[in-house]
């Protein structure tokens, strides 16, 4: 007997052992990268804040635009990693190509409707979110440029999450390291007119922007067509899509991309009535949404690393290995979450100490970084089960049902009681839109416990 649980002990020690070893060898790359991203973003962001409280608004507005593309680029190359990590953790290597291709070919169709009105009627765009004309003026200078990176950020997110989920890691984040030193750089030389350059404002942050883009996709694709790699398609590959899987991958990944659609969609209403409050609240939401999305780079890489291994575990047939490990994920993001939130609210005044904006701008900066800490349990929760865990399993159908109740019945109408009918200071704004964020944390922990999110959805390809 001894002898027996002595064995299972060590049988169960092994298995911690390999989670922990694959977790960090996903999570900590991804999270690096993202740590990268919004801290240079973060930067950047400071850097437009020298400009003033209608310069950070202006970006911020017209970043709504990217902020919806980039959801739905994210949403195509979650469906694409939902496919590959379960084929690959089944070993059917062969399928790999056809979805890439698939994807490749719906990514950049996206892309260019974003990019035809950001670059032709930019202030006609940027109208549906401010009433405020320099505000438009300002922001049609940033948009119109940076529409050209649209159509470069398409390819790069769909090969990224395909080299991810096969594995390799390193070289979306050595690219991505590259493009975010270049932005920075650039963004520097370019907003304030340094080494003979002149001085550009918000349309120099943009092109930096491109360049940025620009350079990305470029060492990208040189290291993955210069290496015998699984997803280097080519040109018949794009021409060679089988239906099946055409039908196939949105009934599952159309679900999915809706899903962030509806989610990305509403939470750029939130903006639209940000503006309402005033030019203040949105350059104030515009300064903590840089600085929260730092706080939340570990949950990428959690997120990323659950997509991945509980996938893996499906298409591999062990459904039970995949409930447990997706149980583990659940607590590493809540231990995570309760750190993070209390080191968010004693770095305040430190974040905050470099923009040149008003007083006003800095006070509600200061409170919803408060909030958001307070929210970040509940947030995080939710956002791992849904991007990490339902869509480990194809569970996409019921994440759409649940961002619908919980961005359109539940967050936008209490965005537009609270700041339209009651007019009540922006951080109560934000607290009630958040009380979404709670609903979609209980609804998805019930979901986990159900099992129903558990489906193979390569089976047959």
């Amino acid at each position: 007997m001894q002898q027996k649980t002595n064995s299972g002990s060590e049988h169960r020690l092994s298995t911690d052992r390999e989670f922990y070893k694959i977790f960090f060898s996903i999570a900590i790359p991804v999270a690096i990268q993202n740590f990268l991203s919004s801290s240079l973003n973060l930067t950047n962001n400071m850097l437009v804040g020298q400009l003033g409280d209608a310069s950070v608004a202006a970006v911020g507005l017209a970043n709504q635009v990217f902020f919806i593309l980039n959801v739905i680029l994210l949403g195509i190359g979650g469906g694409v990693s939902v496919y590959i990590s379960q084929l690959w953790g089944s070993r059917n290597i062969a399928p790999i190509k056809k979805v890439v291709s698939l994807s490749l070919f719906i990514t950049m169709s996206v892309a260019f409707m974003f990019f035809l009105p950001s670059f032709l009627i930019p202030r006609s765009v940027l109208a549906l979110f401010s009433k405020d004309t320099s505000v438009i003026v300002l922001g049609s200078q940033y948009l119109k440029p940076i529409s050209f990176s649209f159509l470069l950020m398409a390819p790069s997110v769909c090969f990224s999450s395909a080299l991810r989920s096969t594995g390799n890691v390193r070289l979306p984040l050595i690219t991505n390291i590259i493009s975010l030193l270049v932005n920075t750089a650039l963004n520097y030389i370019l907003i304030f007119g340094k080494l003979g350059f002149p001085a550009m404002g918000v349309s120099g942050s943009a092109i930096a922007t491109v360049v940025a883009r620009l350079t990305e996709i470029t060492i990208l694709l040189a290291a993955i067509y210069s290496g015998d790699r699984v997803i280097s398609v080519k040109l018949r590959d794009l021409l060679n899509i089988p239906a099946d899987l055409v039908k196939r991958f949105f009934s599952t990944s159309g679900e999915l991309i809706t899903k962030d659609v509806i989610w990305a969609v509403g939470t750029s209403i939130y903006m639209i009535v940000y503006a309402q409050i005033g030019t203040e609240a949105v350059a104030s939401m515009n300064i903590i949404s840089t600085i929260k999305n730092l706080a939340y780079v570990l949950f990428g890489g959690v997120s990323n690393a659950c997509l991945i291994m509980v996938g893996n575990k499906i298409g591999a047939g062990d459904d039970k290995t995949a409930y447990k490990y997706a149980g583990r994920f659940l607590k590493i993001t809540l231990v995570l979450s309760g750190i993070l939130g209390l080191l968010l609210v004693l770095v305040r005044p430190l974040v905050l100490s470099p923009y040149k904006v008003s007083p006003l701008v800095l006070d509600n900066a200061y409170r919803l970084l408060l909030a958001s800490a307070i929210m970040m349990p509940a947030t995080s929760f939710a956002s791992v089960s849904i991007v990490g865990i339902m869509r480990s399993g194809g569970d996409i159908r019921y994440t759409i049902v649940l961002d619908l109740i919980a961005v359109w019945f539940i967050g936008l109408p209490l965005a537009w009681l609270g700041g339209i009918i009651l007019q009540l200071d922006i951080v109560w704004v934000f607290l009630m839109i958040s009380l979404q964020e709670v609903f979609k944390a209980i609804f998805s922990f019930r979901r986990y416990k159900s099992r129903k999110w558990i489906n193979n959805v390569v089976c047959g390809i």
